[in-house]
Order: structure tokens, then sequence, then C-alpha cells
């Protein structure tokens, strides 16, 4: 039975309108997006063919394509949009969940309950996880009922597995963000640093098939290994999922050391 009184029950009440939008927002987009496939699906495929693609594919993944149902759905939504999306939100939450109770100055009082700092943050972390599951659960049944609707011939496996991949890749990027906040004890400086991050990840996933000397940079991005572009084309990595979710300790794990050693005066 649920406890409407819990800090998991809390943060995620607090943010479900705004989740509500979301998702009511990108699911007409994505149907949209497939009933245009029949329109500019090809006209997107030739652009990605010429000779002056590298520049495009240096901003959209070096893996887009345009010319069938997946490589479309990973060009205009999975490639890029979704996971910027779901980035803005986790990170908002995740620098939030204990920057906000801490620049209200409802830390204090919830540290003086008794209530485990363990058992803060796990509740404030399995929120960070329904946050960031739900957007793309709710993204995926709009990719089926589209394809449904507009006899858009898609993979229904290959997009699960590109969901799994963008939940894991948001709930790494509000863990760093909640790891940052919890290190510099600032919401808006662990944003700020966490924003820095998605853009130099961004740019070294891009850029590498331009500038040889990047390619290395490429292992420290979290946008290569979701690459929602491949797994939509069938070529999903085991290791790549693997690696997020060890991101996805890792940084749980220096929150939790940050975060138990904290000095608040309780």
């Amino acid at each position: 039975m649920i406890n409407k009184n819990s800090i998991f029950f809390n943060n995620i009440n607090s943010r479900k309108k705004s989740l509500l939008y979301w998702c009511l927002a990108l699911s007409a987009l994505t149907i949209f997006i497939i009933y245009m496939y029949d329109s500019v699906g090809q006209e997107a495929s030739k652009l990605l063919e010429s000779t002056e693609s590298d520049g495009i594919k240096a901003f959209i993944g070096p893996d887009a394509q345009g010319g069938t149902p997946a490589g479309w759905l990973g060009f205009e939504l999975y490639g890029i949009f979704l996971p910027i999306c779901l980035a803005i939100i986790t990170i908002g939450y995740g620098a939030g969940a204990i920057g906000s109770e801490e620049e209200s100055g409802t830390l204090e009082l919830l540290l003086a309950s008794p209530i485990s700092r363990s058992k803060i943050l796990t509740e404030k972390v399995l929120a960070l996880i329904i946050i960031a599951t739900i957007i793309p659960s709710i993204n995926f049944v709009a990719v089926c009922l589209g394809s449904l609707l507009f006899n858009f011939k898609i993979a229904i496996f290959d997009v699960f597995l590109c969901s799994i991949s963008l939940i894991l890749f948001g709930i790494f990027f509000g863990c760093f963000a909640l790891m940052m906040q919890t290190i510099t004890k600032k919401r808006s400086l662990g944003i700020s640093l966490t924003a820095a991050y998605v853009g130099g990840a961004y740019f070294m996933y891009t850029l590498y098939s331009l500038l040889d000397w990047l390619e290395p940079m490429k292992f420290f991005s979290p946008f290569y290994y979701y690459d929602g572009n491949k797994i939509l084309q069938g070529a999903a990595d085991p290791f790549h999922f693997t690696i997020m979710l060890v991101g996805i300790i890792f940084t749980c794990s220096i929150t939790y050391i940050s975060f138990s050693k904290r000095d608040t005066g309780i």
C-alpha cells in the first residue's frame, strides 16, 4: 500500500502536472512525426545521403538516417530531441531533489525526523527513476499507436529497447545532477555543471566523425552509449546498456557518500 505521506509519493505528486503536460505534448508530436513520414521521409533520406550531409550529421549524430521508418523516427525524435527533453526534466529534478529542500529550509526538518539519510536519498532516487521512466514509456505507447494508425512499419521491439536505453540515459543525468548538487551544496551550480556536461557530451558524440582527435572522447559521452539511431536500426549493444547502468550506480554511490557526510548541524 502506498504511503501518501512518504518522500517518494510527495516528490512524484508535486510533479504530476508537469509530467502530464510533457507526456501529452511529446506523444502528440510523436504521432504527428509518424504521420509525416510518407510525405517527407524520403526527402530526409536524400538530405542525409547528399555530399553535404557530414555537417548535418555532426549535429544530429553520425548514425542518422531518414529513408526507413526506423531511420526517420531516430532522425526526428529519438536521436537527439527526446534525449535532450528528458535530460532537461531529470536534471531539474535531480538538482532540486535535495537542493530545493535545502534552499527552502526544510532539509533540516527532514533530517531531524526519524528518517535516516539513506532512506531520504533512496526515496528521492526512486522518484527520479519513476520520473525518467514515465515519458519514454508513454512515448513508446504513442509509437505503437501511430504505427497502427498510419501503417508505420517499424520493429516495435527495437523501439522498446530504445526506450529502455532512453530511460537509463535520463536516470544517469538526473543522478549526475543530484551528485553535483550534493557535492557543491548549490542547486543552481549543480544544474549548471550538469548542463555543461550535457553540452560537452553532445559535441563529443556528434563531432568525433569530423574531428579525428575527438574520437577517444566519445567514450565519455552518455549520448554515445545511448545512441537511439543505432538501436532503432536493430544494432542495440548490451555493453552500452551496462555502461550506463554502471554510471548510474557510480553517481548514486558518490551522492550517498557526499550526503551522508554533509554537516547540516543536525
